[in-house]
């Protein structure tokens, strides 16, 4: 039944358990003959006279009080009584103890012996389940003090459970440990299920079974097997569904952990079964089980890829509380604390398992009947419900409050400066508390004002530790805001106190700790400024512990302009060492000014970049999701600060030595403005980059009743470092007629290593797979979005229509595609599509065509009643043409194909050839296709002009300690050569350069690389042509390493001798000295040419010493593999292109044929072993 909210005194409460602990001891040194058998059990003197105990009227009158609410003054006096009390029973144990005069009595070790005992009797009259598990852990036994001591609660079960439990999973015995604390546990929480809820609820259709451990005996002939299952649980869950009682459903499951020295430490289970059922055990409480299981699965170290992935764990208790009791914790102001529904619930997949609770806290604030100063500013009533959710998981480790998680994200370890740490590594139990506290990270609404000057918005409770529980830090702050009139405003986060617990070298404090609170300074703090000649405002955020400042600030001039401004300040990099970075970005809008044809400049900006760079693939996405709208022209800076700044992260990382400068503008068109056009222009140095921005706006009629509405985000990189251009423009929530439009284009030419040209509008063929490929943009031309529109409005009934056009250096593909989508009751659907696309192959020149229809009655996706189309035409040569119609009737379908094939046969190889050893010999006479180049480490320190500009004489002047280049785009080497375009070779099919002299020595080369169409001197399947690459670097001539020969090359290379040529400028104005002091010297000379000249000392030099290599991928290559296990054929026939790797694979199977079906290319990281 739903409870009705009440209100109940938390002091009260824990006065009275309290109260009820030290009931047994009350009444012992209440009774002479019992305090005197207390006295001998403990080994003192009996006949010792502690005298009387202290009155607690006031105790027990605040206990028996009827009110639910908190009186100061009567807490006080009952605090006071149990305070005497305590004193008293710990003065009459220290009599005792001075009575029998004996030095091994410690006073602290027999009177906390003697209340942990009050409070285990305590839990045994109270909770004896509970007292049930600890007898079962036989972590309590019942000693004397003559036999070594009482029990300790604290010390001999909770610590000594987190001690086993820290034992870890090393070996067999410390494996053992673990599973003994963690699945007796488990059992007993079974046991609990079904004591407390479904026994006493009377839930008789649900059977529980565990049991743990090994019943047999411990064999030699399977010692291994007889350890493990000795410390592995089994259960089960037997259901019988009230409205079928006939059908058992039984879900069985065993698990338990492995040790480290066992394959690695890690848990298994094995699951069988299914189970999903709610058990409704009242009104307001369930206890829903989801579980199924297909076999074994591991969490932990080597986990099994795919066994058990679809195993799944989950119980959940879930208590509706419809009323909470609240518990009141002051009375002036009123502060109440609630308990409202939760939920406790125990997940298992097969990569990861969490504990997890959630509780809703009603929170209670304000200044209840009190009345005057100051209790008038305080609010009459805050009413909030708090949501609270904390627990563990593999994945996130300890997190609480939803979204801290210890150590990282929100709940990372608050700054803890000084305190005096110990250098031990902490106890298990002492990390586990540590891992808690760094997890509380709360931020609780309040959303309440006094009258219109104060505010209070956020409640902040966070904790964090330092060390081996060195510091433990509490803070609790604020988010609030102060109101000057009605021209200021002033907002405030996170200011409050901190809570600082140090703890000592000694016994000193309390409990050996120092507490000292401190003021908390804000994290941030905000402006806003209502004037009548300037409004707006702005935020700065001060964060010293990342050594991150940033800002924004909005202001209006009236009838002159509006400024923003928002700025990021970094002075710790990304490895943690100090240094300086910095961007900011300014714009200004301002009244329309005229610029002719109707066009009109509406705004400006700027950016400035320090030792910061851009992340191309971040703006890539920022196009699609409108993220460059924080960099263009942002609006409400103020309001969308964490926004802009994670955008501003993300696109504009920190970078050393690299600088950013960008220029904005914001065009109009039309009067009102029907299209706007805004712009940036961002240049990078000194690895040069160009970037273009744009977002283009127009809303017709006008932005309040728009027909259509369309936004294209586009992005321009012009990249001179790794040789290439590329354009990608998106619709972004465009809509016509309240229809919805999508759409991306993009373009790319690359000139460097990889050579591209490619556009697409909407994307590719979906047979196509030959995607470009543009240096350092992996992400260029995938996920494209098709040119669409909806042709009706909602997204049932749903018609929409898409198309596409693309062009690459080889292809040209284009295609359409109509959708109708309507959807009924219990999944029933009338679906109808029309598709149609083609693909034109230049190269060997191929196309195909297909056509696709279908109309059918579905429900969800099968189909029930329909007609489905295919077809596929192809050619020229030959031509040919296949499809199939299928007609479906529920469970009967007919399918009729066709297919034919007319016209010439595909083209061989026709007669004629081609003497390709005449190409080759033409290729290395052609002096185009040689270069110099100077040697990586070389430096030339002049710069030398182009002979033919001179005398106009084309030789080729080689530096002396160069390098000397040939390639050629006409045949590549070391490639079996099947045909030259249409023609064959005349005699030659293969040519290797062996080797190369000068003079007389021979010397070493490596081979240069130009990009060749496969196609054109390999015969390629129609699936291959669709499949591979349209081109790929081929070996196309050489590298002559620099060895000091071409000095000696004579008479081969004739000598040149080159002059330096001299200029003369006069300039008889005398200049006039100018001091400048040293550090201004210094700072110059660090920016000048000289000190940027890759051979300076600077350049060479590393900024930071002993600093790990850079991190470098591999460049990619293929090989030959076994079907049968994955591992490389034969390395040597290992490439770095498709193309080479697929010869020699061809060859390997022309010349024996049963290879066909024993090997395959793949790429080299697909092998096993890599």
């Amino acid at each position: 039944m739903a409870q009705e909210e009440q209100n109940h005194d938390f002091f009260k409460i824990l006065l009275t358990a309290v109260r009820d602990i030290l009931a047994p001891g009350i009444l012992i040194f209440s009774d002479s003959e019992a305090r005197a058998e207390l006295f001998g059990t403990l080994g003192l003197d009996p006949d010792a006279d502690p005298g009387a105990l202290p009155d607690i009227t006031n105790l027990d009158s605040y206990i028996k009080s009827e009110t639910d609410e908190v009186d100061t003054f009567k807490l006080i006096s009952a605090l006071a009584d149990l305070t005497q009390l305590m004193l008293a029973l710990e003065g009459a144990i220290r009599g005792a103890i001075a009575a029998e005069d004996n030095p091994e009595f410690a006073l602290d070790e027999i009177f906390g012996a003697f209340l942990n005992t009050l409070l285990l009797d305590f839990i045994r009259r109270k909770t004896p389940e509970v007292y049930a598990m600890v007898t079962l852990f036989q972590e309590v036994t019942q000693r004397t003090a003559a036999e070594g001591g009482m029990n300790n609660f604290f010390d001999d079960v909770i610590a000594n459970f987190f001690s086993r439990l820290s034992s870890g999973l090393e070996s067999e015995e410390s494996t053992k440990a673990v599973s003994d604390v963690v699945f007796l546990g488990y059992v007993l929480l079974l046991y609990l299920i079904e004591r407390l809820i479904l026994n006493k609820h009377d839930v008789d259709n649900m059977t529980i079974k565990a049991g743990y451990g090994f019943e047999g005996a411990i064999t030699s002939e399977t010692p291994v097997a007889d350890l493990i299952s000795n410390r592995f649980i089994s259960n089960s869950i037997t259901l019988n569904p009230v409205d079928d009682p006939d059908n058992e459903i039984t879900l069985f499951n065993s698990f338990g952990f492995i040790p480290e020295d066992h394959g690695g430490a890690s848990f298994i289970m094995n699951l069988s079964g299914e189970l999903d059922v709610v058990i409704p055990i009242e009104d307001d409480l369930s206890l829903k089980f989801d579980a199924s299981g297909e076999g074994i699965f591991r969490i932990g170290k080597n986990p099994e890829a795919d066994a058990g992935k679809n195993n799944t764990i989950k119980v959940t208790f879930t208590h509706e509380r419809k009323k909470a009791d609240k518990y009141s914790l002051m009375d002036a102001p009123v502060i109440k604390l609630g308990f409202g529904t939760y939920a406790f619930s125990f997940t298992v997949v097969p990569d990861d398992f969490e504990i997890r609770a959630k509780l809703e806290m009603p929170f209670e604030f304000g200044r209840g009947d009190k009345k005057g100063f100051p209790w008038d500013l305080l609010p009459e009533k805050v009413d909030e419900k708090i949501p609270v959710e904390l627990g563990y998981s593999l994945k996130r480790d300890f997190f609480f409050g939803g979204g801290g998680s210890a150590g990282t994200g929100n709940g990372e370890a608050l700054p803890a400066e000084g305190g005096n740490g110990e250098t031990e590594d902490p106890a298990f139990h002492e990390m586990l508390i540590a891992k808690i506290l760094n997890a509380i990270d709360l931020r609780i609404p309040i959303h309440k004002s006094i009258g219109d000057v104060l505010g209070f918005e956020i409640l902040n409770i966070r904790t964090g530790v330092e060390g081996n529980l060195a510091r433990i830090q509490l803070e609790t702050s604020l988010d609030f805001w102060i109101k000057f009139g009605s021209v200021v405003t002033i907002s405030v986060s996170r200011l409050g106190f901190n809570l600082n617990i140090d703890k000592r070298d000694d016994n000193g404090g309390l409990g050996g700790y120092d507490i000292l609170p401190t003021i908390k300074p804000p994290n941030g703090a905000g402006v806003r400024i209502n004037a009548e000649v300037i409004t707006g405002g702005g935020f700065l955020y001060l964060d010293d512990e990342k050594g991150e400042y940033f800002g924004s600030l909005e202001l209006s001039f009236k009838e002159l302009f509006d400024l923003k401004a928002v700025g990021i300040i970094n002075t710790k990099m990304p490895d943690g060492s100090e240094g300086f970075s910095m961007l900011i970005i300014i714009t200004a809008e301002f009244s329309p000014v005229q610029l002719g044809f109707g066009f009109t400049l509406v705004g400006v900006g700027g950016l400035l970049g320090i030792d910061r760079t851009m992340d191309i693939e971040a703006l890539r996405l920022g196009i699609r999701t409108n993220a460059i709208k924080s960099i263009l022209f942002p609006e409400d800076v103020v309001g969308n600060i964490t926004r802009i700044i994670n955008d501003i992260r993300t696109i504009f990382p920190i970078h050393e030595d690299q600088f950013l400068v960008g220029l904005m503008a914001k065009f109009g068109w039309g009067t009102p403005t029907l299209l706007s056009i805004e712009l940036g222009l961002i240049i990078e140095l000194p690895n040069p980059r160009i970037v273009i921005l744009g977002v283009i706006k127009c809303a017709l009629p006008d932005e309040d009743a728009a027909l259509l509405k369309l936004q294209v985000n586009f992005l321009g990189v012009i990249d001179f470092q790794n040789k290439y251009i590329y354009f990608e423009a998106h619709l972004f929530e465009s809509k016509l007629v309240g229809l919805t439009l999508t759409g991306s284009l993009a373009f790319a030419v690359a000139w460097g290593d990889q050579s591209v040209f490619a556009i697409s509008v909407g994307g590719f063929h979906p047979d196509f797979r030959d995607y470009p490929t543009v240096p350092t943009l992996p992400g260029a031309f995938r996920e494209m979005a098709r040119i669409g529109l909806s042709l009706l409005s909602g997204n049932n009934p749903k018609l929409t229509i898409e198309c596409y056009f693309a062009v690459t250096s080889n292809s040209v593909q284009f295609g359409a595609k109509l959708e109708l989508l309507a959807s009924g009751p219990m999944g029933f659907n009338l679906y109808g599509m029309l598709a149609f696309d083609a693909l034109f192959i230049f190269d060997p020149f191929s196309f195909i065509i297909s056509l696709e229809a279908t109309l059918a009655i579905r429900r969800g996706t099968s189909l029930l009643f329909g007609i489905h189309f295919r077809g596929v035409l192809s050619g020229p040569t030959p031509w040919h043409v296949e499809g199939e119609v299928t007609f479906a009737v529920l469970f009967f379908d007919v399918t009729i194909g066709f297919s034919a094939t007319w016209g010439d046969p595909p083209p061989g190889i026709s007669a004629a050839t081609e003497d390709l050893l005449l190409r080759v010999t033409r290729e290395l006479d052609a002096i185009q296709n040689w270069r110099s180049q100077v040697a990586e480490f070389q430096h030339r320190f002049v710069t030398l002009r182009n002979r033919e500009e001179v005398d106009g004489d084309a030789s080729l002047v080689v530096d002396p300690f160069g390098e000397l280049l040939f390639s050629q785009r006409s045949v590549p080497f070391n490639y079996e050569i099947e045909k030259y375009g249409n023609t064959k070779p005349k005699k030659e099919k293969r040519f290797e350069i062996t080797e190369v002299k000068v003079g007389s020595d021979i010397q070493q080369i490596s081979f240069e690389k130009e990009m060749f169409a496969p196609g054109h001197f390999t015969k390629l399947s129609e699936k291959d042509k669709l499949d591979r690459k349209s081109f790929e670097p081929l070996d196309s001539g050489f590298r002559l390493k620099d060895s000091g020969k071409i000095l000696t090359a004579a008479p081969h290379l004739d000598p040149t001798v080159m002059d330096y040529e001299l200029n003369y400028t006069h300039d008889d104005k005398k200049k006039s000295a100018s001091k400048v002091s040293a550090g201004a010297f210094s700072q110059m000379a660090r920016s000048a040419a000289v000190a940027r000249s890759e051979i300076s000392w600077r350049i060479q030099t590393p900024g930071i010493k002993n600093k790990p290599e850079d991190v470098a991928v591999n460049k990619g290559s293929y090989a030959i593999a076994d079907t049968s296990n994955m591992k490389e054929y034969d390395q040597s026939l290992r490439g770095a292109t498709l193309a080479e790797v697929k010869a020699k694979y061809q060859k390997l199977v022309e010349e024996n044929p049963e290879l066909g079906s024993e090997i395959q290319v793949v790429e080299s990281f697909e092998l096993a072993g890599v």
